[in-house]
């Protein structure tokens, strides 16, 4: 896998560390430190094992010596870069924001570099909470290879205008002219010398076409967050050798659970079924459930072509017309999928549950399943809520499983609850796509009983696999999302306060109760979705981790993915560790010694991946929602107010599920003043007041394509008085 290092590259990274480690901050020359390594290892290895020690931030060539970082005073880290070129530097495996880089200290350092970089020594006055300020010294790596934009002219030269409003680079376009301004092109960048600034050149590699065209905006955002679209062949190869069903051999050794009722419940849309459920209540009360996940890894096999493509996508990513799968479709869609009526292999988890939920039992085993019936969440819905007189005849005995699985799903709700579990309920929109491809409208998000079933049989599972996973000592992948850190959790208190909320214990160790309770008291009033993203925003972001810490929103001890594995590579490896577990074999005869140092790294990689897919899938999403809206400017739109800054109001539009900015020089009506404590603008004659979660009415007033962003005006607010137009100097497109 790319992410780990083989035995060899890692003993020579070692032993260089430890040669430079014992040289101290005067470090060794270059020459000295090859010829004491090349005792053991070649040349080419000893280059290898520096490179990666300098594009790792470990450590760095400085006057042709090698030093160890960490006797120095430099620090690493990555370039997060404003779009008006400032930055900020995020160090450590968190990526937390660490230093502020001012655009003339960049050094020509650009967004997501790996930097070397030197704080700087400013007096600072008490009380002063920002960032310590520095200035980079060097890239150390720079993996900024292609860039996705479209063309901009200036003379008989071409100037890229990157999608990513971030990137501050001026790059111009060799033989540019042979494309259209309004294409999407990615470019080759040619000659990206590291730390020096001014323009540098590319090439055109890939055509995407223009933005109007339907399926281009997919094709921009996969190419700018490199997710790869296609498979290698070897792995085409690989899949190819599989039959369309089960052959009997797959069959030997697993529980036939053919005669069971075990349905899928998926939305109308989905396109791959990963997960079957069957439930039965008992005499006395309580709950017997299954919960049956297709056995990927009985196909996908550690360390074939694959398992190593799987890694390297981490996780599928789903668009509105259109899914990219972390695995080939005749896996996903054919021999994976829990399809009705076919036999399908699966790893099954059988949960016995109190009548009060509790967990009484939990055992596994690798299963065939024949499911009876492909669920819709809106079918589901009908037949609990609104049941009709012909319903009995035909769903027969599934009937009874949906009314088991209601009962389990309300009983394990009250009891996450109980336990301090934070339930979001945020508003979201679904685009509805033409025949062609074209945005059309939005359709409100739904999540109704028949999700909570879902969401409910699931949690337990996950819990149940990491519960036992962590009780046998296997190295495995856990699910873990830490508590919010005190700042978040004061800054919410300040936000939620004018709005009289409270959020009320010690923030320093805030029980999930406390949010809970929050959400709680802004549940029916105009403000709960806006209450319920504050809340979320103060959150740290849940990721993998070999270790088991628990699960602070779902009020959880132990958590994984197990779900999902045609989806989710973490959920693959853990499938594999459980059917370890279930061959009660010798870890050490596993390969499991192998497996545990490497688990930082996979896990590293896979949240990586996971951020990803969130960030293209959000971005396509809202890139929608703008250019839809771009043939409406000048109607008027029904908002609520999410954001108030210095420079203006974040209004979201109540249909579109989309944000807007109201500039405050547009809200000409009076003199507004921003109050940072409580969230508001006051108009300092009329006392007009604007704060979060006010309902306002905004005109659209202007789209930009360049940002995807939308600029709105309140209803009824007079022009801006325009200043006299002073003479500027003509700049460049760029």
């Amino acid at each position: 896998m790319s992410t780990e290092l083989s035995g060899l590259e890692g003993l020579t990274r070692q032993d260089a560390m430890e040669g430079l480690a014992e040289a101290g901050p005067r470090g060794m020359e270059s020459t000295e430190l090859r010829k004491t390594i090349s005792r053991k290892w070649d040349s080419a290895a000893v280059d290898r094992a520096l490179a990666d020690l300098q594009r790792e931030g470990e450590a760095v060539e400085w006057k042709g010596r090698w030093i160890a970082v960490r006797h120095t005073e430099w620090s690493v880290g990555q370039v997060d870069q404003f779009e008006k070129g400032d930055a900020l530097i995020r160090t450590g495996a968190r990526r937390e924001a660490g230093y502020f880089v001012s655009r003339r200290n960049l050094k020509g350092a650009i967004d997501k570099d790996r930097v070397l970089i030197r704080r700087v020594k400013k007096p600072r006055k008490r009380g002063d909470d920002r960032l310590p300020e520095a200035t980079v010294v060097r890239v150390l790596d720079r993996p900024l290879r292609t860039l996705v934009g479209t063309l901009d002219w200036e003379g008989d030269r071409r100037w890229l205008v990157p999608f990513d409003p971030k990137v501050s680079l001026e790059l111009e376009v060799v033989d540019g002219d042979k494309f259209l301004e309004d294409q999407y092109v990615v470019v080759e960048v040619l000659d990206l010398a590291r730390g020096v600034q001014g323009p540098v050149k590319g090439r055109v590699i890939e055509v995407l076409g223009s933005a109007d065209s339907p399926g281009v905006d997919v094709l921009v955002m996969l190419r700018h967050f490199r997710i790869p679209d296609s498979f290698p062949e070897a792995v085409l190869e690989e899949s190819s050798r599989f039959s369309e069903d089960p052959i009997e051999s797959d069959l030997l050794g697993r529980r036939d659970l053919t005669a069971e009722i075990t349905v899928t419940n998926d939305g109308e849309t989905a396109r791959d079924f990963d997960d079957a459920i069957s439930v039965e209540q008992r005499p006395d009360g309580g709950f017997r459930a299954g919960v049956h996940i297709a056995d990927v890894s009985h196909y996908v096999s550690e360390g074939e072509p694959l398992d190593l493509e799987a890694f390297r996508r981490g996780t599928s990513v789903y668009f509105p017309d259109r899914a990219i799968p972390m695995l080939p479709e005749s896996l996903s869609n054919g021999l994976c999928s829990l399809r009705p009526d076919v036999l399908r292999l699966t790893l099954s988890a059988f949960l016995e549950f109190s009548p009060d939920g509790e967990v009484e039992s939990r055992s596994f085993d690798t299963t065939v399943i024949r499911s009876q019936r492909r669920l819709t969440y809106g079918e589901v819905r009908r037949v609990l809520e609104a049941p009709g007189a012909g319903d009995e005849k035909e769903y027969g005995a599934v009937l009874q499983t949906l009314q088991a699985s209601e009962a389990l799903a309300r009983v394990l709700n009250r009891r996450r609850m109980a336990r301090g579990s934070i339930d979001f309920d945020l508003p979201e929109g679904n685009v509805i796509l033409d025949e062609e491809g074209f945005t059309v409208g939005v359709r409100p998000g739904e999540r109704n009983i028949a999700h909570r079933i879902i969401e409910e049989l699931m949690i337990a599972a996950n819990e149940a696999v990491a519960f036992h996973l962590d009780g046998h000592g296997s190295p495995a992948l856990f699910r873990v999302h830490d508590p919010p850190q005190p700042t978040s959790l004061e800054e919410l208190r300040s936000v939620v306060k004018p709005l009289g909320l409270k959020l009320e214990g010690d923030l320093e160790l805030l029980n999930p109760r406390a949010l809970q309770a929050l959400l709680t008291q802004a549940e029916g009033k105009p403000e709960e979705p806006f209450v319920s993203s504050l809340v979320l925003r103060a959150m740290q972001q849940a990721a993998y981790d070999p270790e088991c810490r628990g699960h602070y929103a779902l009020g959880s001890n132990h958590y994984t993915h197990f779900t999902s594995p045609i989806r989710r590579y973490p959920d693959l490896l853990v499938h594999r560790q459980l059917k370890k577990l279930l061959r009660a074999s010798d870890p050490s005869e596993d390969g499991d010694s192998l497996l545990e140092p490497r688990l930082p790294s996979i896990a590293e990689h896979c949240s990586f991946t996971e951020r990803r897919a969130e960030r293209a899938e959000r971005q396509l999403l809202q890139w929608k929602l703008v250019r839809l809206l771009a043939g409406r400017i000048g109607e008027k739109f029904s908002g609520r107010v999410t954001g108030v800054q210095p420079f203006g109001l974040f209004v979201q539009l109540s249909d579109y599920f989309v944000d807007g900015l109201v500039p405050i020089r547009s809200m000409a009506d009076d003199f507004y003043v921003y109050e940072a404590d409580s969230h508001r603008l006051i108009g300092q004659e009329k006392g007009q007041i604007y704060r979060l979660a006010d309902q306002v009415e905004v005109v659209l007033a202007a789209v930009d394509p360049r940002q995807r962003g939308l600029s709105l005006a309140i209803v009824g607010m007079p022009e801006p008085r325009r200043s006299r137009p002073r003479r500027q100097r003509r700049r460049s497109p760029r």
